[in-house]
Formats: C-alpha cells, sequence, structure tokens
C-alpha cells in the first residue's frame, strides 16, 4: 500500500499498489521494447560491419593487395561486438521476465478456471527455439478465451484482443526465417529485421491484452474477499 497528497500537506489518501503480476507483465514489455531498439540498431550497424570486413574475409587471387583495416573500422568492429554483447544480455532479461510473468499469469488464471497448458508447461513451450512463436500462440488463445470465459460469466469488463494480431504471431513467426536463408543479401537481413518489428508488435498487444484482463480478474477478486469479509461481519453481528 502507497500513499499520496490529497488537498493539505498533512492529508493522504490510500492508493492500492497495482498486483505483482501486473508490475511484472509492464515490465516484461518494457524490456521487450528494449530489445527491438537494440535488435534495430545491431541489424543495422551489422550491414555497416558487413560492408567493411567483407573484403577480409575473401581470399585475394593477387591481383590487387587487400588494405589493413584502419583505427575507426577496428573501432567499429568493437562497438559491434559490444552491442552483440548487450543485445545477448537483454535477450536473456526479456526471457526471463517473460516466462515469470506468463507463469504467474496463468497460475492466477487457474484459480478460476482450468487452463490447456499448466504454468510450467507454457513456459517451457515459450522457451523452445524456432517453434515458440507457433506454441505461444496456442497459449495466449488459451489464455484469452479463459478469460472471457471467466470475466464474461461475472459481468465483468473483457479487453479483446484483434484475432489479426494474434494469428500475425505464428504466420510472422515462419516468415522471419525464410529471409534467413538468403543472409548473404543485405535486403533479405533487412527484410528479417523488418519482419522480427512487425512480431515484436504483436506480442506486446497480445501481452497488453492479457495484462488487462488479469486487473479485471484482480479487481474482482478484491470485491469478493471484501464482499466477504463484510457478510462475515454481518453473520457475526447477527449471533451477538
Amino acid at each position: 500500500m502507497i500513499c499520496k497528497k490529497s488537498g493539505s500537506e498533512s492529508e493522504y489518501v490510500p492508493v492500492q499498489d497495482e498486483p505483482e503480476n501486473i508490475c511484472r507483465g509492464k515490465s516484461a514489455i518494457l524490456w521487450t521494447k528494449i530489445l527491438l531498439v537494440f535488435t534495430i540498431i545491431t541489424g543495422l550497424f551489422a550491414e555497416y560491419i558487413i560492408h567493411v570486413f567483407e573484403p577480409f574475409t575473401k581470399i585475394s587471387n593477387g591481383s590487387a593487395p587487400i588494405q589493413p583495416p584502419n583505427l575507426t573500422d577496428l573501432l567499429a568492429g568493437l562497438l559491434f561486438l559490444f552491442l552483440l554483447f548487450c543485445f545477448g544480455i537483454v535477450s536473456l532479461v526479456v526471457i526471463y521476465k517473460f516466462c515469470k510473468w506468463l507463469y504467474h499469469s496463468i497460475k492466477f488464471l487457474r484459480k478460476y478456471t482450468s487452463t490447456q497448458f499448466s504454468p510450467g508447461a507454457a513456459v517451457f513451450c515459450t522457451m523452445i527455439p524456432w517453434i515458440c512463436g507457433f506454441l505461444d500462440y496456442f497459449i495466449f488463445k488459451d489464455i484469452l478465451a479463459k478469460q472471457e470465459k471467466v470475466l464474461t460469466a461475472k459481468g465483468e469488463k473483457f479487453t479483446p484482443l484483434d484475432k489479426k494480431i494474434l494469428t500475425s504471431i505464428p504466420i510472422l513467426t515462419a516468415l522471419i526465417f525464410i529471409p534467413t536463408l538468403l543472409s548473404n543479401i543485405a535486403s533479405a537481413r533487412i527484410a528479417s529485421i523488418v519482419l522480427f518489428a512487425f512480431c515484436v508488435g504483436a506480442y506486446i498487444r497480445a501481452i497488453s491484452a492479457i495484462i488487462e484482463n488479469e486487473k479485471s480478474l484482480h479487481a474482482m477478486r478484491e470485491r469478493e474477499i471484501v464482499n466477504r469479509k463484510v457478510e462475515e461481519i454481518l453473520a457475526q453481528r447477527e449471533k451477538n
């Protein structure tokens, strides 16, 4: 519980903290956006590095001697390695935060209904390389469907997600790997970055919708707890 000032300096109004897993979800979205920025910067900078160092990867036929890289090019290479290191660290942070949020999101939802994926199974599936995007589609679809079922039954607000956004996740996941088969072509590499950006955007939209519905579930749970306490107090007074 935190407090903020209201009116005079000495008056404070209690403000309920956001549920812990809502904060986890927002943190996961923030770091996902940071990952996207690093991906774009690293990808574009890689094009420069490839252009500079590509001649040194080819075997010279002796007709034209290859000039050694200058200091600027060497510094650019070191900067690129540093960007790759940062990209790897940010990627690990995103995976950790996303998996932790997903685990607790499903765990909380299972207080009200069953789900196709257990918390542990969902985390395991989302960490499988290459096919995780396809599995995340079914995980997100199941979560949203079960959230809608519970919230609608209780007369609570449900935040839907455009089916096109959800369907785009496995489609973009598949399309991302097509340009990688032509990694020797610059336009293909750029296309892969663009597709990755759209895929990340779809993930953020899906996570945001799930978070909004989880807020409604937490609000519903808090009202249920308050109503139950009121009923207990009234029942106690009647006995006395």
